[in-house]
């Protein structure tokens, strides 16, 4: 009898925990969902929503609810639970300025994105700025310090940090951990089901299962009454991963979203199944493994595998075989992708693989995060000529080379003269392990990368190719393009004659684009030093524009305040906001930063214009220093 019920006992438990209440599926205790608890929507702007959780971005997944506020700004915001104020942030980037509560059962909601606080709180946040005029603020307040009931107002919707107008909401564990709020009362009326729009060939090498390139299909046919799609046959030599384009879709709303659940079936056998319950904030740059990199630097679309490569921590996974490829044996496997969202509505997809290798790989145990380098030739060197403008001390036309640098040269002007210097490349090649930490020079340690013990997801063979053209030095890695778990110290020595060159400064390039993207650096005693996000080509350029200053206004925010706005853009490294300086009638005030709007906002609670004349004196610097200073009389009447 005793072992009857203790075999009885197990069978439930696992029941529930494989096969029954899925919020329990990336292994956090979330009692706190229990159906007695319940959950206000917390913004009375719509009940439509712009973004899922877990939806691919710039370097990390989405860790809530976006909700609509059709581009408006100004809406209420309210606790979604009692709780009190545990922190409140404002910044420019990120959540802009943002609400963090607790709640009693210790777990947490976060409202970003704000235009402000709601009055008494504002209040707070601004006397802790006026303090030093500082623009940032991140504070953990004492328990009781503000306390809201479930429905009470705490803030309004806006557009501060990152994108347009909306309001990002969030749910988080006791242990400060994402979760999908749409597992709670929370919801969306949606009967579609989702997208699949193409299937993405991940091929990989037989011997080693390294990346090695990519296919996109498109399918074939769509059964005209259950809407099933088919991708077809896919030939193979070798083994494949497969990722699909795919998202959701609500009710009356235009957006598309992250499809909840996903499943490879290869006839009776589950390959792959994802569940997008929730996920560590340390596991969030796992996006870039969960989502097809290759496929994500080139194309910007977030194409999902179904198959997990090592370094892959997010907790989503429920069932892999074999990792989740296909194509290990000779012959033909008929697969089916499952694409689910939380309300049950589905799509499916079919193909067969068809293979002319037995690879004979069975119980796959790891599968390669990184490609192998394309291997670089030996370093060269060579000297070339270029004339100069002693106007400017730019190169301006390279006589032995295929660039032209701002030409055109004309050897009648006297304001150029001819100067040499050496062209020069040097390869490094070295294979890193996780968990431990380097340091590679290149070129006679005129460059140096410092690779922290925690930096890589996974083993990688690098080569760093170190190349010095027209004086400048530039660093491309190989392979290119791929993502680390954190970052990487780069540091570059200068040549004599750059070292005191205000105007230098370090880009990442994006050869898919032909784009550049400024990286805040520290030139010190002649070595620029710089932390990097991935391995990816690194160029060192000038910026001598100073930023243009457009329109500057006075303007009465919604809260009856009154603000100043300058209108001002640099499109080479950025406006030094930190740096940049407002004052009006002699009077400084806070200096905040709109990038989407192109706006320095002077902000003092107390401030109000004077009537009739009023002189604004406006300085903005760039962030290589550059500078633009204006002097402006602006009426004002009321």
């Amino acid at each position: 009898m005793y072992n009857r019920f203790l075999t009885l006992f197990l069978v439930l438990l696992l029941l529930n925990l494989f096969s029954g209440n899925q919020k329990y599926a990336f292994g956090q205790n979330l009692s706190f969902l229990s159906d007695s608890v319940s959950y206000q929507w917390p913004t009375n702007a719509s009940t439509y929503l712009s973004s899922t959780f877990a939806e691919t971005r710039s370097a990390h997944l989405h860790s809530g609810l976006d909700i609509r506020t059709w581009g408006r700004e100004g809406y209420d915001v309210y606790a979604t639970r009692d709780a009190h104020v545990y922190r409140i942030g404002i910044g420019p980037d990120g959540y802009g300025k943002v609400i963090y509560l607790k709640h009693a059962d210790n777990s947490y909601s976060v409202y970003a994105h704000l235009q402000r606080f709601e009055p008494e709180l504002q209040a707070f946040a601004d006397s802790l700025r006026i303090q030093d005029y500082r623009f940032k603020l991140d504070h953990h307040l004492p328990p009781g310090r503000f306390t809201y009931s479930q429905g009470d107002l705490i803030g309004f919707t806006g557009s501060t940090g990152v994108g347009p107008p909306h309001l990002h909401f969030e749910l988080r564990t006791p242990d400060f951990e994402a979760i999908n709020p749409l597992l709670t009362n929370l919801g969306v009326s949606d009967d579609i089901p989702p997208v699949i729009n193409s299937l993405a060939i991940e091929k990989l090498d037989p011997e080693t299962l390294q990346y090695l390139d990519y296919q996109i299909i498109q399918p074939l046919e769509v059964d005209t009454v259950n809407r099933d799609l088919d991708f077809g046959t896919i030939h193979t030599s070798s083994p494949v991963g497969l990722a699909i384009d795919t998202h959701d879709k609500a009710n009356r709303a235009p957006n598309f979203y992250a499809v909840y659940e996903l499943l490879l079936v290869s006839e009776s056998d589950t390959l792959f199944h994802s569940k997008a319950d929730g996920f560590g904030f340390h596991q969030s740059s796992m996006m870039f493994l969960d989502r097809s990199y290759p496929i994500l630097a080139q194309t910007r679309r977030g194409y999902q595998r179904l198959f997990r490569v090592n370094g892959n921590e997010l907790p989503v996974y429920n069932q892999l075989k074999n990792r989740g490829l296909a194509g290990l044996q000779k012959g033909r496997q008929h697969l089916k992708i499952i694409a689910k969202d939380l309300y049950g509505n589905e799509r499916v997809a079919r193909l067969t693989v068809e293979t002319d290798h037995d690879h004979q790989l069975h119980n796959i145990s790891s599968l390669p995060a990184y490609p192998a380098p394309k291997i670089m030739p030996e370093g060269e060197r060579h000297t070339a000529t270029y004339y100069v403008d002693t106007r400017k001390s730019t190169p301006v036309y390279t006589i032995t080379g295929e660039r032209n640098y701002g030409g055109p040269y004309s050897p009648e002007s006297t304001n150029y003269h001819l100067r040499s210097f050496e062209n020069s490349r040097s390869v490094t090649h070295k294979v890193l392990t996780p968990g431990k930490r380097y340091t590679l020079p290149v070129a006679d340690h005129k460059a140096w990368l410092t690779i922290p013990r925690d930096a890589l997801y996974d083993t990688l063979s690098l080569q760093m190719e170190y190349r010095n053209q027209s004086g400048l030095p530039s660093i491309r890695f190989s392979p290119n393009r791929i993502p680390v778990k954190n970052k990487l110290q780069i540091s570059m020595l200068l040549p004599e004659e750059l070292s005191a060159d205000t105007t230098l400064a370090l880009y990442s390039y994006d050869e898919f684009r032909d784009r550049h993207t400024f990286l805040s650096s520290d030139i010190s005693n002649g070595v620029l030093r710089a932390s990097i996000r991935e391995f990816a080509e690194l160029q060192i350029r000038r910026d001598s524009d100073a930023p243009w200053v457009g329109n500057i206004t006075f303007n009465e925010a919604p809260s009856g305040t009154f603000e100043v706005h300058v209108t001002t853009v640099d499109r080479q490294s950025g406006i030094d906001y930190d740096r940049s300086e407002i004052t009006v009638n002699g009077n400084r005030g806070i200096i905040e930063y709109d990038k989407d709007k192109n706006l320095l906002i002077y902000y003092n609670p107390e401030f109000r214009p004077d009537q009739g004349d009023n002189e604004i004196e406006v300085e903005v610097f760039d962030r290589t220093g550059n500078r633009t200073a204006q002097t402006v009389t602006r009426q004002f009447n009321q």
